[in-house]
């Protein structure tokens, strides 16, 4: 029966050995099987025809031949309708520097070309794709580089849209010859040796959102070159291009009338910008330029609307259309962006306006329901009659003004009936009237600006002006008018919040007057104004309800506050504002004067409140919680556990002391141990456990505890070493008579 038992207990140890073994083949084989399923759905797709799917060994050359072709050969599809045009596609040609890559010539059958890789024509006028006496076609997103010849060339075509082709580093990039009617639209061409886009002798085509960058190097040649062969070529457009380095100029035209170059972007050109020779009725609007315009021998060029090295016209738009343009029109120079949405308002950019003493530098009426955005833009010199200024807004909803230096004008920004408008981050230095003025506009923002220098006002809220937030700005050094010169003035306006300013060097820091109510002054610097910090008047009809609280008044030269209102509030029942001349004391140092502050006036202002510190003469308060007093300890450190009562709170520590032991030991926490090293030095004995805080006016307060350590036997009995042994010993024997005595049992 033993041998039945070690040979069972074996078979099992077998058993169990092979498991082992085979489950790691297992859940590999399962795992070659998942990747198997995985490789089988790939080879689903393997048939299809991916970008570069052809490499073909020799050109393609279509000679009205296009039916023959989309029959005879897979990369060719289409029946050459405007539906079903025929598609040549998914190409790759290198024609190793011998003649063209593609050559297609006298179709008028609907074709494109698109996603192919084409490199290595032969110089010029060999091409990666050349058109002759073709129509309808469309060349799309292709590669087309290393091209000793052209990149693409028209030669007598109609009707031919290229678009989004990426053309680097060939003999020319897109040339048009003999060719009429066509779109280039939105390619990349770049490192052309030759010319980027070159028109000889060709009409009516449109050249728009190109990017046309660094050609002209090996031949030094132009960006664009427009010329005339044994007549001009006339009406072609050059429209919303990013036109830039390039060899000699961006954009030259020679002999060659009526063209029109419209809202590019022409800049570090290495010669000029745009060059005209002998060429007429040239027309060059709304493009953003820096460099020269060289025009020779050509008459009646217009030049309007463009910003030459940032400087740009003075300008009005007008969606009624009674001003130079809509915002419809306007969105077309390059100077302008975006569609006017809540998401991508217009914008107008970085432009520098010199008005000359005539209107306004910006001005902009009747726009409701368009979104704007006027940003980063130098505004000066706007006419000084008081009805134009750097920016007007006439009748005008969803505006912002950001970041602007407006300077030098009679008024800064003038919003008239306007609201949901912005002013934020914006200069306004040295307007000689008034720095900002709302007239019956409302609910409008104006915020962390800076503004400084004028006679009247630095911030004008009139007749209306209902609803405003003015957060966050400096308005100071407006002084020098008589009865005038105020960092904020507000007639006929209320409900306004008026907020975290510095009114500062100013005649007067803030006045209200006649009708103007429930207006918030909350948490404004109010310093160094020279004949009232603010002042509160109702000349011929009353100012109600207006609140003052927070603010810091300090104007030495002069009455912080006079108040002639009707129930100006100068405190919000817990808090009102500091006064420099406040008189009283802050006995019980919570931050508020014991006693009133007095407004001087007709009113009889009171502050019920006012902010006052005096310097702190209240000592720390401190409870101690654990150690409880005369507590018993032995080897391990007694904890603690305090409290303190101070606002300035600066160090706290403990000592412990007794007869010859004095330790100390700074603390950063409210709650520990006593340092157990110094606990471990002390002999038995009784020790005052006693916390110091001290606060910032160094004021100096403790309270203690007795603590008693005790030298205390431990109460958990050990076992002594030898005996551990004896034990172990012990245990071992009676294991060894159990065993024995069971195993005779079993023979038995």
């Amino acid at each position: 029966m033993r041998s039945t038992l070690i040979k069972n207990k074996s078979i099992i140890i077998l058993v169990l050995a092979t498991i082992i073994l085979l489950t790691p083949s297992f859940f590999i084989q399962s795992w070659i099987r998942m990747d198997n399923k995985y490789s089988a759905v790939d080879s689903e797709f393997k048939d299809l025809k991916e970008s570069g799917f052809w490499i073909l060994s020799s050109p393609i050359h279509i000679d009205n031949n296009w039916s023959a072709t989309a029959s005879t050969y897979e990369w060719c599809s289409g029946l050459g309708t405007a539906l079903n045009p025929y598609i040549i596609e998914n190409v790759t040609i290198d024609a190793q520097n011998s003649g063209n890559c593609i050559l297609i010539e006298n179709t008028n059958d609907h074709f494109k070309i698109q996603n192919c890789t084409l490199i290595n024509s032969q110089a010029s006028p060999n091409s990666a794709i050349r058109l002759d006496s073709s129509s309808n076609g469309k060349i799309l997103d292709n590669n087309i580089t290393n091209n000793a010849g052209r990149g693409i060339n028209l030669y007598d075509t109609t009707n031919i849209f290229i678009e989004d082709n990426h053309m680097v580093n060939n003999g020319y990039g897109i040339t048009l010859t003999y060719s009429d009617g066509n779109i280039v639209s939105n390619n990349y061409i770049q490192d052309s040796g030759r010319y980027g886009i070159y028109i000889y002798q060709s009409d009516d085509n449109l050249i728009i959102e190109n990017e046309v960058n660094h050609n002209g190097f090996y031949a030094i040649e132009h960006g664009i070159y427009i010329t005339e062969g044994s007549v001009d070529s006339t009406n072609n457009t050059i429209k919303h291009n990013y036109i830039h380095n390039n060899r000699l100029s961006g954009i030259r035209i020679n002999s060659c009338d009526d063209n029109k170059i419209f809202g590019n972007i022409i800049e570090n050109n290495v010669q000029n910008a745009i060059s005209l020779d002998d060429s007429d009725d040239i027309s060059i609007i709304g493009n953003v330029i820096h460099g020269s315009i060289v025009i020779l021998s050509s008459l009646n060029t217009i030049q309007e609307w463009n910003a030459l090295d940032y400087v740009l016209d003075p300008f009005i738009i007008d969606e009624l259309g009674s001003g130079n343009f809509t915002w419809e029109e306007v969105s077309q120079f390059a100077w302008c962006s975006g569609d006017g949405s809540y998401n991508n308002p217009y914008r107008i950019a970085s432009v520098v306006i010199d008005a000359q003493s005539a209107g306004s530098c910006i001005r902009i009426k009747n726009s409701y329901s368009k979104y704007f955005i006027i940003d980063g833009c130098l505004l000066m010199n706007a006419e000084a009659s008081g009805n134009d200024a750097g920016i007007k807004l006439d009748w005008v909803h969803n505006g912002t003004i950001l970041n602007c230096d407006i300077t030098e004008n009679y008024v800064g920004i003038y919003l008239s009936h306007s609201e949901n408008v912005t002013i934020k981050g914006t200069s306004l230095d040295d307007n000689g009237g008034q720095g900002i003025v709302l007239y019956q506009s409302k609910n409008n923002k104006i915020i962390d600006n800076e503004q400084s220098g004028s006679l009247y006002y630095g911030l004008f809220l009139n007749a209306g002006s209902d609803n405003n937030l003015v957060s966050g700005n400096y308005f100071q050094d407006n002084t020098g008018e008589p009865t005038y010169g105020d960092g904020i003035r507000i007639l006929d306006s209320e409900s306004n919040n008026v907020t975290d300013n510095f009114l500062i060097y100013n005649d007067k820091g803030i006045y209200i007057r006649d009708n103007s109510n429930y207006n918030r002054i909350i948490n404004n610097t109010i310093h160094d104004n020279t004949v009232y910090g603010a002042l509160v008047v109702a000349n011929t009809r009353e100012s109600h309800d207006n609140y003052f609280y927070l603010n810091s008044f300090d104007n030495p030269s002069t009455q912080n506050a006079f108040d002639n209102g009707t129930a100006t509030i100068w405190d919000n029942d817990t808090i009102g504002n500091y006064w420099s001349d406040y008189g009283g004391v802050d006995a019980n140092d919570d931050g508020r004067g014991d006693s009133e502050y007095f407004i001087p006036g007709i009113d009889a202002g009171v502050d019920h409140f006012p902010i006052w510190d005096d310097g702190d003469d209240i000592a720390p308060i401190i409870i101690i919680i654990s150690p409880l007093n005369n507590s018993k300890y032995s080897t391990t450190a007694p904890t603690y556990s305090i409290t303190i009562t101070e606002l300035n709170l600066d160090t706290y520590y403990y000592v412990i002391s007794g007869p010859s032991v004095y330790k100390i030991q700074i603390i950063y926490s409210l709650s520990g141990s006593v340092d157990q090293s110094i606990w471990n030095a002390l002999p038995a004995g009784t020790y005052n456990f006693t916390v110091y805080v001290n606060d910032t006016a160094g004021n100096l307060a403790s309270a203690s505890v007795t603590v008693i350590k005790e030298n205390l036997p431990d109460t958990t009995p050990a076992i002594p070493f030898g005996n551990f042994y004896l034990i172990v010993g012990a245990l071992s024997i009676a294991f060894l008579l159990i065993s024995v005595k069971y195993k005779r049992k079993k023979i038995i």
